[in-house]
């Protein structure tokens, strides 16, 4: 009987160890994480799965016969597609523009409002208040503000005495990606803003008031005070942003009508325009691992961001 219970005590041990770990030991953390990587799975998982299955066969709406074999032929066109390689040349200047329009105007917001006492309140909630406006809304207003015969810039330009005709702001090829640029800044700036103007509270007085007393201009004191101090901060809104800039969609398309093709709005005009489902899924995946670099950057910005605060 005595045998029977010291061969059961390993068993109750082994309940009791794999027990404690689920409770209190790391096992806890994989167990609260499993149903929502579960839910990831099959709402994320399942859609890119099939959009690389897709990829490799021929679905096109208008030519049904294609379908049902695995090939590379869409791959091979997108290597030798010039339009879907201008798409991804827009998508990174329109990137690139919406990045420097963010980050110009925010840290400049940002500094603006650091040190006002008077309504600050009011005057951070009008610089938060355009990220509140959903992009289809910001689109719509825009799109009537560039009107080129009742737009309100139309009609403060026919002022100037050089200026004798409308311009058209969405339709000529020359000026229609700045124009949705300052659209996209307009409505994003303000996460800038937020990231600056609470990394701007971080930095210690201390540091301006000794290098005010050595002599420092503002701009100097902005250019080696300020900018060290909010390099990380700096350089992850700068990838935000470029995910932002990259998967934006409602502003172009909308102002547009899909005219101007960036690597989204390609994808969708492959999609519903065109009826070819497995080039617009290629397309897809050329953009889900742009999208995917990009977020392995962020998280490789904001871990190391995070264990310099801990040194520190």
């Amino acid at each position: 009987m005595a045998d029977l219970k010291i061969a059961g005590a390993p068993k109750r041990s082994l309940l009791a160890s794999v027990r404690e770990n689920l409770t209190d030991g790391p096992g806890f953390l994989w167990l609260m994480m499993t149903p929502p990587l579960l839910l990831l799975a099959l709402v994320v998982g399942l859609p890119v799965a099939k959009a690389v299955m897709l990829s490799f066969d021929r679905v096109v709406l208008t030519r049904p016969k294609l379908a049902g074999d695995f090939t590379f032929h869409n791959y091979i066109r997108l290597f030798t597609d010039i339009d879907a390689w201008l798409a991804v040349l827009r998508s990174c200047l329109y990137m690139s523009g919406t990045v420097f329009g963010s980050i110009v105007l925010g840290l400049a917001a940002a500094l603006l409002t650091r040190r006002i006492v008077r309504f600050r309140g009011l005057w951070r909630s009008i610089f938060i208040l355009p990220w509140t406006m959903p992009a289809i809304v910001a689109a719509m207003v825009w799109g009537v503000m560039y009107d080129s015969n009742f737009g309100i810039l139309n009609q403060l330009l026919r002022m100037l005495p050089f200026v004798d005709a409308n311009v058209e702001w969405l339709l000529n090829k020359s000026i229609v990606l700045p124009a949705l640029i300052v659209v996209q800044v307009w409505n994003e700036f303000p996460v800038a803003y937020i990231f600056f103007l609470a990394a701007l509270h971080a930095i210690p007085e201390e540091l301006y008031e000794a290098a005010s007393v050595d002599g420092a201009s503002p701009f100097q004191q902005f250019l080696f005070v300020t900018l060290p101090q909010i390099k990380y901060v700096l350089a992850v809104i700068v990838v935000l942003l470029l995910i932002f800039g990259f998967r934006a969609f409602p502003v172009i398309y909308l102002l547009t009508g899909g005219r101007t093709e960036t690597l989204t709005v390609a994808t969708f005009n492959a999609a519903f325009r065109a009826y070819d489902f497995s080039y617009a899924a290629t397309l897809g995946v050329l953009a889900m691992f742009v999208s995917l670099a990009l977020v392995l950057i962020y998280l490789h910005l904001t871990l190391r961001r995070g264990k310099a605060d801990a040194a520190s």
